[in-house]
């Protein structure tokens, strides 16, 4: 479930000093303004990141060496939402599925934070100076003939995107079921904690073949010391590459006679086509259930394949994980 934008989700990037990147930008209240140049910078970082992999602007942050320095909350009363719904439709062509929230700060109807989701698009977008850009090592920089041509045909092919979700599961005993206080888990007797990888289908085109690669911090991972599964290799000291791709499992087959003993065969898994708009559980990976007390400035980065489509990567910090809780009852 996607988290809800509102003035302590945007403290918390302050608190756990969440780095700018490839798909998080930070921008002071100046960068909004009434000049044609603020417009066209507006319209090209936003541009930027559509071209690229979509990502989050948030205006009203001040950086510091690409780190959320403190709130510098832009004037509602001078710049509405509707105003930067004007100056972002000046890219073209127009970008699908953008969303501005407006965060009212410490309860006022002025001070304001300004967030804007950008999806990737299918398509390359224009920015007010007639220029094509893209992202690139923080910043927004003009792409090249091939690469406008490369965002041009993503039509042509499938465009998967990797989902990372920490699923906490609670036990809780049958006998505390009702009294349980679901937002604290005050009942629980166990918990469980499952990174799940999704593999979601963002574009027109269903794919048949997908191979996806995560790095996790190794500290973060239940038992990562033990050696003896087939899913992942040691990546550097600190992480650990976990590989999946869109697979059925196995299902058993005609049993053999090795010895005298009937022995059941399995059959390598089938793959399994990702129809557009849907998506697929790749894998899971047991974490710590304290694994958030881990320094938020690791970061969890992937990259993925998918049919003859470009390869595409990303990453984030633990602290940007999406998270779900759940409950289960045990006797």
């Amino acid at each position: 479930m996607a988290q809800t934008w509102d003035e302590a989700r945007v403290q918390q990037y302050i608190d756990d000093g969440i780095e700018e990147s490839l798909n998080l930008d930070y921008k002071a209240a100046d960068a909004i303004s009434k000049t044609d140049g603020k417009k066209r910078e507006i319209t090209k970082d936003v541009s930027a990141m559509a071209n690229s992999d979509g990502g989050v602007l948030i205006y009203g942050l001040i950086e510091q060496n690409h780190l959320p320095g403190s709130i510098d909350p832009v004037k509602r009363s001078d710049f509405s939402k509707e105003w930067l719904e004007h100056v972002i439709g000046n890219i073209r062509p127009r970008i699908d599925n953008l969303l501005i929230h407006p965060i009212s700060i410490g309860g006022s109807t002025v001070d304001t934070v300004y967030i804007v989701e950008i999806p990737q698009s299918y398509t390359a977008h224009q920015a007010m100076d007639k220029r094509y850009y893209k992202r690139h090592n923080f910043e927004s920089v003009a792409m090249d003939d091939y690469e406008i041509r490369d965002v041009m045909n993503r039509r042509q092919h499938p465009a998967i995107d990797l989902e990372l979700e920490a699923v906490h599961t609670h036990f809780v005993r049958e006998q505390d079921w009702l009294l349980r206080d679901t937002s604290e888990i005050s009942k629980s007797v166990g918990d469980v904690c499952m990174l799940n990888v999704w593999a979601r289908n963002c574009g027109n085109v269903y794919a048949n073949y997908v191979n996806a690669f995560v790095d996790i911090p190794a500290g973060m991972i239940e038992g990562f010391e033990l050696a003896d599964d087939d899913h992942f290799t040691l990546h550097g000291d600190d992480y650990r590459r976990y590989s999946a791709e869109n697979k059925l499992r196995g299902v058993e087959d005609i049993s053999v006679l090795v010895d005298s003993v009937i022995v059941p065969r399995s059959t390598q898994g089938q793959y399994q086509p990702i129809l557009p708009e849907l998506r697929m559980l790749l894998t899971s990976v047991k974490l710590l259930p304290d694994y958030h007390y881990y320094n938020c400035h690791h970061t969890v980065a992937w990259e993925v394949f998918a049919d003859s489509a470009l390869p595409k990567s990303g990453s984030m910090n633990v602290g940007e994980l999406a998270v779900r809780h759940e409950c289960e009852k045990i006797r």
